[in-house]
């Protein structure tokens, strides 16, 4: 029993090391507004947001494609998209509220 608790108190270490390692090597987490800032450009086309982001939890809007995508903070990342093009991208709450514009 002794040995079983040891190990499962190694095992937690490891994997707390582990990440703080990621956190220092500066692994960005994918569903992080910051990610979207540094990757999200405006002359990306849909191919291009969903092989940098992965495909939206969502797709809204009336005439034009509002791309939805969770982020870990509870807000969300929604690109306007239309004619082949970005119209805007804003971070938003739970509310709708635009709390940055990033495009």
């Amino acid at each position: 029993m002794k040995n079983l608790i040891a190990l499962t108190l190694i095992l937690f270490i490891s994997c707390t090391k582990q990440n703080d390692v990621n956190n220092q090597k500066g692994v960005v987490d994918k569903h992080s507004i910051s990610y979207f800032v540094e990757n999200l450009k405006p002359e990306m086309n849909y191919d291009a947001i969903v092989a940098t982001f992965g495909a939206p939890s969502n797709d809204t809007g009336s005439g034009i494609h509002i791309y939805v995508y969770p982020l870990s903070d509870s807000t969300e990342v929604w690109i306007g998209y239309a004619a082949n093009k970005i119209l805007y991208a804003r971070q938003v709450d739970s509310n709708h509220q635009v709390l940055k514009t990033l495009i």
